[in-house]
């Protein structure tokens, strides 16, 4: 019993002192749009300029009258938010349409270590921020995709852009370099179910969803 207590002590330490907490105030959210391709969805772009990583980001968003309008069901999409990155989260949205006059409250939470980041929007960020492509830049279709699917992208000039598809474990199961605006790709390899896509090019990232059948 005394050695179940000791290991319970050290294993409290221990997750103690690896902890980490985000700063706030090195983030920001950068815009807000809606995709009305298929099912509604909320692209929410947010900037990371901390020195740590966001675990399992979750982004949820709540209007001026107090009602979540952006992933109601608090579910993440993305594995790590990394540290200077820019993002686009993709989350299901009540509305049918927004404007440039959207207020609310955008809350980005670290699922590992229950930390909360809260946003009123729209909001002025710190310069040094680096700039995104819209967060139309990247879209995938068909999504949902019974076969090959393609992603499209805009870029300046010949940048390469790194092409990753990742499934539900965070596993890299296809990976591209193209200079290409649009890449076909081969369904090949995947399995029906939900995958993860991210788009890199020089320092700025999307990340959008596929659903394969």
């Amino acid at each position: 019993m005394k050695k179940l207590l000791l290991a319970f002590t050290l294993f409290l330490g221990f997750n103690s002192a690896q902890a980490q907490t985000i700063n706030c105030m090195d983030m920001c959210v950068l815009g807000m749009t809606l995709d009305t391709v298929g099912a509604n969805e909320l692209n929410v772009t947010i900037y990371n300029g901390d020195t740590n990583h966001v675990n399992y980001p979750t982004v949820v968003v709540v209007n001026s009258t107090g009602d979540t309008v952006g992933n109601i069901n608090n579910i993440y999409y993305l594995f790590a938010h990394m540290p200077g990155d820019t993002v686009v989260h993709t989350i299901p949205t009540t509305l049918d349409s927004i404007s440039g006059a959207f207020t609310g409250t955008v809350y980005f939470t670290d699922q590992i270590w229950d930390t909360t980041c809260v946003f009123v929007y729209p909001l002025t960020c710190t310069v040094g921020v680096p700039e995104i492509a819209s967060s139309n830049s990247v879209s995938v279709y068909p999504n949902p995709a019974s076969g090959d699917f393609t992603v499209s992208l805009t870029k300046a000039g010949n940048a390469t852009a790194s092409i990753t598809i990742y499934d539900v474990s965070g596993k890299a199961v296809k990976s591209y370099n193209t200079a290409s605006n649009q890449l076909l790709i081969n369904r090949d390899g995947l399995q029906s179910g939900l995958y993860f896509i991210t788009v890199v090019v020089g320092d700025h990232l999307s990340t959008r969803k596929l659903i394969v059948k």
